[in-house]
């Protein structure tokens, strides 16, 4: 169960820039919008208390819902959603609808949905892709704090309160975290046969320059490989951890803190020497035919992965157990999972896979009570994250553990994106108490000093807009090596200061010296 999930966790971290693509229309909107939210906010949150506090489906209106995901298309959702509805109906009187959308094309497409106030009511988000911050700040999401006390008993009694601390904005939660490795751990991941013959041995590499050699027999021996998996959303967001970092206001967005440093002194990551190091390492690599040459524009990784083409690739994030790791790729082929940082509980990892409920629900209530229902009951769960058993999955012994059906037309591997992924069926090759080993991570894993800080990005949303404009522009060519960054880093620096870096940071810092008092 966590192997494939902390492969899956990998690809979504591979989506960091996204959050700026889906985040543009909405940072520009009226005043006058942002007002409507609001009070649409208020209006859908008294409407939402007079329903009963019960799931007993004879006391419960029908009502539809529409919940938003991300994810590669699959073909045969249609049998799972209808599997799922029989259940939905017997215990919620609810008929859902599932929306998946491409990786590449979610934030995008939540951009639409969202300026057009479509109805729907309920949706991933996180500090990376549909950004959490963003959608508070244009009222796209409800609080749900009173919500949370009357439909979701199984949620508060299964979620520890850094969760909870680390979901709110001006003190109120406005999405429900799933319940995954909450950590950030980060490493390398490569495949075992070809590591084994050219004699790279997984203990051999201590940071990531250590990887070239790895990547240049690679180039040499398998010409139609990708020897470094990289794409236009850049890799350095996913390797905070590795760098010393941690970001105060979302991925992207300019400011970070360092872990070491007790002060919480906010500075500009683009303007570290920890950046240029890493683009300057980028660039190399590149230039040595590591990376695809259309890197840079590059936004489907998964067609190299499923044509098992894809040698290494770096691990925004790992569980607690190293063995048995999930594979690269649909030829089922074996890795080595190297990890380079121990790991670290942080704001942004917690806030990394979360669910909001839409303003425009008209059923927020029951949106909250299936939220509370996939906690819940591990049959509906499952359904959801492998499908159809005997169509999509095979079960291989009496202990749950699964296959999955490369075929069957229903693989979405977002088990970590939608509840309690402790409660996914073990697949094969997985290590027995990789969930109680997760939950014991969360809890003991050495907290960032800045854990439970979250950022309102409201008196700044013009300059982070600004600012989202520029890193989309620079940070596909930076992160990719795809151009000289002692030539383009000096304009990328200049450029996110005239669309407002340094206020952004000035706030920052004035938001967390008074969120040091309260500690």
């Amino acid at each position: 169960m966590e192997q494939t999930k902390r492969v899956k966790s990998v690809v979504s971290v591979l989506a960091v820039c996204l959050m700026f693509s889906g985040s543009l229309i909405g940072c520009g909107a009226k005043d006058e919008k942002s007002a409507d939210a609001t009070q649409q906010n208020a209006t859908t949150q008294e409407s939402a208390q007079t329903e009963p506090a019960a799931t007993d489906p004879a006391k419960l209106e029908p009502v539809d819902l529409t919940w938003y995901l991300d994810t590669s298309p699959q073909s045969d959702v249609a049998s799972v959603e209808a599997e799922m509805n029989k259940i939905l109906k017997e215990k919620l009187n609810v008929t859902l609808h599932l929306k998946i959308v491409d990786w590449g094309a979610y934030d995008q497409k939540m951009q639409v949905v969202n300026a057009a106030d479509e109805n729907y009511d309920l949706a991933f988000t996180a500090n990376w892709a549909n950004n959490y911050y963003q959608n508070v700040n244009k009222g796209a999401f409800i609080p749900l704090d009173d919500l949370l006390e009357k439909y979701a008993p199984t949620i508060l009694e299964t979620l520890p309160k850094m969760g909870w601390d680390a979901t709110k904005v001006n003190g109120k939660i406005y999405a429900i975290p799933n319940y995954q490795a909450w950590t950030m751990t980060n490493g390398i991941i490569m495949r075992k046969d070809l590591a084994d013959k050219f004699g790279v041995k997984p203990e051999s590499i201590k940071k990531l320059e250590d990887l070239a050699p790895f990547l240049e027999q690679v180039k040499k021996n398998n010409p139609g490989m990708v020897p470094y998996e990289n794409e236009y959303n850049g890799e350095f967001g996913k390797n905070l951890v590795y760098y010393g970092l941690d970001e105060v206001a979302g991925r992207n967005i300019p400011g970070v803190i360092k872990l070491t440093d007790t002060s919480l002194q906010v500075v500009n990551q683009f303007e570290s020497e920890e950046y240029k190091s890493f683009v300057t390492m980028m660039t190399d690599w590149y230039k040595k035919g590591y990376i695809r040459k259309d890197a840079a524009t590059l936004k489907d990784v998964q067609a190299d992965r499923k044509a098992g083409k894809t040698a290494s690739m770096n691990a925004g994030n790992f569980g607690p157990v190293m063995e048995g790791e999930a594979p690269l790729d649909a030829a089922q082929n074996p890795v080595y999972n190297v990890r380079l940082t121990q790991p670290t509980l942080l704001t942004s990892s917690i806030i990394a896979t979360m669910t909001g409920i839409s303003a425009t629900s008209k059923n927020p209530e029951r949106a909250v009570m299936l939220l509370d229902l996939l906690f819940k009951d591990k049959e509906l769960y499952n359904l959801l994250a492998y499908g159809i058993e005997g169509k999509h999955y095979k079960k291989i012994d009496d202990n749950n553990t699964i296959e999955i059906m490369n075929d069957g037309g229903y693989a979405p591997g977002f088990e970590w994106e939608v509840g309690n992924a402790l409660n996914a069926y073990p697949q094969k090759g997985s290590v027995p108490g990789t969930a109680e080993a997760t939950k014991k991570m969360n809890e003991s894993s050495t907290p960032s000093p800045l854990l439970g800080f979250s950022f309102d990005p409201a008196p700044v949303k013009s300059e982070i807009a600004q600012v989202g404009t520029v890193t989309a522009q620079y940070i596909a060519l930076l992160e990719t090596g795809s151009v000289d960054p002692d030539k383009l880093l000096p304009e990328f620096i200049d450029k996110l200061k005239k669309a407002g870096s340094d206020k952004i940071i000035a706030e920052e810092q004035k938001q967390i010296d008074a969120w040091k008092q309260t500690k």
